[in-house]
């Protein structure tokens, strides 16, 4: 058994090798510290979360996911009630999904956290959830592309599908 996992798992870990998100070992660093932080849900760990993410976008400029996670922020600040500046805080949500969709056009985090700041911040809500869709083709075992694929069919006013989106995002 062993011997036939043991293959399988190399191969997995060579596409993953090549799907790398950036050449830039500092700026995956900090990618990863965001991701640590925007987890904690608080407002503290988010402004540090927002603050790792534009490291990274400053040590690797086209670092797509990078750019969808700091969109999420923004996201995460709204649902929260820690948005300070709204009109400065969707433009700059805005700018983030966008440039995240952009550089991303294959990457599922990229994509799926890009539409859930476009949906949830900006209010562009058909492009949102386009995003996510292809996020979720992409990679339909991204439990957060079927999460915020569930949230965006609310919006849209379609609950059923929301509950199905909801019950696929859970392990």
């Amino acid at each position: 058994m062993i011997g036939a996992i043991a293959p399988k798992l190399e191969q997995a870990e060579i596409e993953r090798a090549k799907r790398k998100p950036t050449e830039s070992l500092d700026a995956y660093d900090y990618f990863l510290r965001g991701m640590a932080a925007v987890h904690l849900w608080t407002r503290e760990a988010n402004n540090e979360a927002l603050t790792h993410f534009h490291r990274a976008i400053e040590l690797y400029p086209n670092y797509a996911s990078a750019y969808g996670m700091a969109a999420r922020c923004y996201s995460q600040r709204k649902a929260s009630g820690w948005t300070t500046d709204r009109v400065r805080e969707i433009a700059e949500a805005a700018r983030l999904a966008h440039r995240a969709a952009a550089l991303g056009r294959n990457d599922p985090v990229a994509l799926c956290t890009a539409g859930l700041a476009l949906a949830n911040v900006v209010g562009d809500v058909d492009n949102g959830a386009a995003l996510i869709d292809r996020a979720v083709m992409l990679n339909p075992n991204l439990a957060w592309a079927w999460l915020f694929s569930g949230w965006v069919k609310v919006l849209l006013g379609e609950p059923e599908v929301a509950i199905e989106r909801f019950a696929r995002a859970m392990p």
